[in-house]
């Protein structure tokens, strides 16, 4: 029997949930742990965009062949979540977890000793492919430490590893270059994975859909085989969401260009653009949080609420990005592309929440693994390599269109999304 939104929304649903602080130091704890394996995680996938100037510089690569170290890098994602889901599903999260974490630090590391194109690629794949454990397993985790009515609020805390990272990346990044050469960066980026690991061996992982209730007829099963998997394209407003998230991701993965764009549009040193940038997703951190909070708060009892928050906050990421790359003034520029980055990352939580919530708990491994396959992986091949291309072909600038033409898309979906939930919920509150 579906739990609805009312039921989940009511204080009788958690009388049988774990209660009180041992529960909730424990998951506080898993929680901080968990969060900064996942600054690590986007340090290391983000790291190369703070160098591709000096690598650029030092092995003559074309635009192309720099935009496919973040293709393959997405395609090995690809590959690697379902195989991670699979075993997630089979064994044990934890186990993967550290595996994988493992395995991408030491590929990070040994990404500083490559001697051309070739070792670059292998090393950045074998990284992509290993952080598929993280981003596969962690958000189910993290469902199952909290309880509905705080999870878009601990996802937009978990999104925030994502500005987190990718400004450390580039300020690490641009800084280690310039001082000690590009490898340096790569060998920093590594070690903090393996520390993590560490500390993590002592932690319990939660027991799935434990913060969902014993529901009647909501019964949990730990062993899904990749055919039971496949449910998770039966829901129809996963599927809705997950469309959205790809073209969204497509936008997404334009952002390791803007660094190269002020550098050639705007003449900015390496190190500026880098930390330009770095700033910006730093100053923008409150955003998320602000935004899961009040979202959770005046928008969760609504079933359109959540998705009509990414239309809206998606088409004003279009609108401001637009306005940045069609700017001849840096100034212009920089204000269109902070306004671009916070617009989205004030609903960032809530594309997380939403994966977690549209399908049953014991299919959040495999809904998680799809999306990751469908959406930011995808979207992290498609984007960086289109972009090279068309700057190959014409010029960076226009290349980089391929950010707002892709916002508005998502932002389209996500509106058919909210009117489609939002008759849906005008229906059953009929009958």
């Amino acid at each position: 029997m579906a739990v609805s939104q009312k039921e989940l929304l009511s204080d009788s649903y958690y009388q049988a949930l774990p209660a009180a602080s041992g529960w909730q130091q424990s998951s506080h704890l898993s929680l901080a742990f968990i969060w900064m394996l996942g600054v690590v995680c986007v340090l290391d996938s983000a790291i190369i965009s703070s160098l591709l100037t000096p690598i650029k510089a030092e092995f003559g690569f074309s635009d192309e062949q720099m935009g496919r170290f973040s293709s393959m890098f997405t395609l090995a994602g690809i590959l690697g979540a379902p195989i991670m889901g699979t075993l997630a599903n089979r064994f044990s999260r934890k186990t993967v977890l550290l595996i994988g974490a493992t395995v991408w630090s030491v590929a990070s590391l040994s990404t500083g000793l490559a001697a051309g194109f070739i070792g670059l690629l292998f090393w950045r794949v074998l990284t992509g492919f290993s952080e598929a454990a993280y981003n596969t397993v962690a958000p189910g985790w993290l469902a199952d430490l909290y309880r509905p009515r705080w999870r878009n609020v601990v996802f937009s805390l978990y999104m925030l590893r994502n500005k987190i990272g990718t400004a450390a990346a580039l300020a690490l990044g641009s800084l280690l270059a310039s001082e000690y050469g590009w490898r340096t960066a790569f060998f920093v980026a590594g070690l903090p994975g393996i520390v993590l690991v560490l500390l993590l061996l002592r932690v319990k992982e939660p027991t799935i859909g434990a913060m969902d209730g014993a529901q009647p007829g909501n019964t949990i099963s730990e062993k899904t085989g990749i055919r039971d998997s496949l449910a998770v394209f039966r829901f129809p407003a996963y599927v809705l969401h997950t469309v959205a998230l790809l073209l969204f991701f497509i936008a997404m993965s334009v952002q390791i260009w803007i660094p190269a764009y002020l550098h050639r549009v705007f003449a900015l040193t390496n190190p500026q653009a880098s930390g330009f940038l770095a700033q910006v997703l730093l100053y923008t951190l409150p955003m998320g949080l602000i935004g899961g909070y009040f979202s959770s708060l005046l928008l969760r009892q609504y079933r359109w609420g959540f998705p009509l928050f990414l239309a809206s906050t998606s088409l004003l990421a279009a609108l401001a990005f637009s306005l940045a790359y069609s700017s001849p003034t840096l100034s212009h520029a920089q204000v269109g592309i902070a306004a671009g980055i916070a617009a989205f990352g004030f609903s960032a939580g809530t594309l997380t929440t939403l994966i977690v919530e549209t399908v049953p708990p014991h299919l959040r491994n495999s809904a998680m693994a799809y999306s990751i396959v469908l959406t930011s992986g995808l979207a992290g091949v498609i984007g960086p390599e289109l972009v090279g291309q068309l700057s190959d072909r014409y010029t960076l600038g226009g290349a980089m269109y391929v950010a707002p033409v892709a916002y508005a898309s998502a932002g389209a979906v996500w509106l058919v999304l909210a009117l489609w939930q939002a008759r849906s919920q005008t229906k059953a509150t009929a009958e």
